[in-house]
């Protein structure tokens, strides 16, 4: 994805009530811990704190340029996908979260992640795809 795609992505978030500010509370909140994520890895950029005791881990990638996404559970970690760093200058301007847009972006289709996010985390694939139903599609947000 170009930084173009990203910023269209941050636009569009911001037609939900509340704007981008609100996505993670309202879409994404009940499935959050009220706490910081525990670290995973020393290239762990944004982590989410899941309920159910896993880690949503949003990595810098540790041999190039990007970020990576996984879940995190207390016997493994699951690959889901990666980007390039468009996504993170990109979030950084549009002060959003860099794992809230890549969730959008793989519920818009627009990152490819085979599925894995709805193998490993499906119900934070689910709440994104809520996201992505309010913010990008014209017929329903």
């Amino acid at each position: 994805m170009t930084a173009e795609d990203w910023a269209r992505l941050i636009e569009q978030l911001g037609n939900i009530p509340g704007g981008a500010a609100k996505a993670e509370p309202d879409f994404f909140g009940h499935l959050l811990r009220d706490e910081l994520a525990p670290t995973t890895s020393e290239w762990d950029f944004e982590g989410w704190f899941l309920k159910d005791g896993r880690v949503l881990s949003l990595r810098l990638h540790d041999s190039m340029a990007g970020l990576r996404l996984f879940v995190v559970d207390p016997e493994q970690e699951h690959y889901i996908t990666q980007t390039d760093d468009a996504l993170l200058s990109t979030a950084r301007a549009g002060g959003i979260s860099p794992l809230l847009l890549m969730l959008l972006a793989i519920a818009t289709g627009q990152v490819d992640d085979n599925k894995r996010l709805k193998l490993h985390a499906d119900k934070v694939d689910a709440a994104a795809k809520d996201l992505m139903l309010m913010s990008v599609c014209r017929l329903c947000g």
